[in-house]
């Protein structure tokens, strides 16, 4: 088992012990968008609260989420800081449906979103360089679905999309924290 399936196992895992009906995908691109967002805006995340905005957080139903929640983005941050190669989005298996795949995708683009822009403490237009166009790329994206090609082509093309975003996003961290260190005088 690798780093990827472990950390896929121990998010579902969580999110079906507390209840909460999003997809793991989803979750990761939250977390991987909100480390961005922190690093930008300085704002810690309350990750809890992005994952399930009505959450009540009485009792222990969500503690387990809140751990697993905030081991994946320590884990996460630790891969982008370092710039770990084996760094990816999680997504349902390469076994699963291609419309699954697809929503799986979609939904970490949805994710990703709204963990970046989650407190309005920024634009997308103010992120560096390229970044704004990423960004906007990632919100398209966000609304993707499966078309009426042949499948082969379909699968060629989520492939590509995956590899955008994967890259696009490690892109935009790197290009957020190049700022900050410039910034702090660090360069």
């Amino acid at each position: 088992m690798n780093n990827a399936v472990d950390l896929y196992t121990l998010i579902e895992t969580s999110l079906a012990s507390s209840g909460v009906e999003i997809s793991v995908s989803e979750v990761h691109g939250i977390v991987v968008g909100a480390l961005t967002n922190h690093l930008k805006s300085g704002i810690t995340p309350d990750l809890l609260k992005l994952v399930e905005p009505r959450l009540d957080p009485v009792g222990d139903r969500f503690k387990h989420l809140h751990e697993s929640l905030y081991h994946t983005y320590r884990h996460t941050s630790q891969q982008l800081l370092e710039g770990q190669s084996d760094f990816d989005l999680l997504l349902p298996s390469q076994d699963e449906a291609l419309q699954e795949r697809v929503d799986g995708l979609a939904c970490w683009a949805r994710g990703y979103v709204l963990g970046l822009l989650y407190n309005d403490a920024f634009g997308v237009d103010q992120l560096p360089d390229s970044g704004a166009e990423i960004a906007r790329d990632i919100m398209q994206i966000a609304e993707v679905d499966t078309g009426e090609g042949d499948e082969n082509e379909e699968d060629w093309a989520l492939a590509e999309l995956h590899e955008y975003i994967k890259v696009g996003t490690q892109l935009i961290f790197e290009l957020v924290y190049s700022e900050k260190q410039v910034e702090s005088g660090k360069s």
